[in-house]
């Protein structure tokens, strides 16, 4: 994939956002929690080989990092959504989740934290695509990984 179709794919992605937005409002709770357990392996299936990279797991490849950091920053808003009510854990739907229902509890951090993670891979993907050189995307993606963490510290069950 050139470079040249990355903006096409950003509005792609934005166009299905907005669409998955609105249709997200009227999902029942089981498909809420399918939806943004669906996004978060998503996510994660794209933040595996940068955090190989940064590791020195596998060598790093430039435009393989670029690639994966737009795909992640497109993806970072999705899953939040589908944190309505009624799907976490301790809310009796049945469905296994790891959502805890500390998340209803302080809503308004879990969406700071949420919102955190889509301007830190947006800054991630900007660096990848600016050429940055590799140690300070390396350092890009701690903070990116530091956000995940903290959020599943708080309100990830495991």
């Amino acid at each position: 994939m050139t470079v040249t179709f990355r903006p096409l794919l950003a509005s792609l992605g934005l166009s299905a956002a907005l669409l998955a937005s609105a249709s997200a409002q009227a999902l029942e709770v089981d498909k809420a929690i399918e939806y943004r357990q669906d996004a978060l392996r998503v996510m994660a299936f794209q933040t595996g080989p940068l955090g190989d990279m940064v590791q020195g797991d596998i060598d790093y490849d430039a435009e393989a990092f670029a690639l994966r950091a737009n795909n992640l920053a497109s993806l970072a808003h999705l899953p939040w959504e589908a944190f309505v009510e009624g799907s976490l854990q301790g809310d009796d739907h049945g469905i296994e989740t790891d959502a805890m229902a500390a998340i209803a509890d302080d809503m308004d951090d879990f969406n700071a934290r949420a919102e955190t993670l889509v301007e830190e891979t947006a800054t991630l993907a900007q660096m990848a695509n600016d050429g940055e050189e590799f140690n300070a995307l390396r350092r890009q993606m701690g903070s990116v990984v530091n956000t995940c963490r903290g959020c599943h510290d708080n309100y990830r069950d495991n």
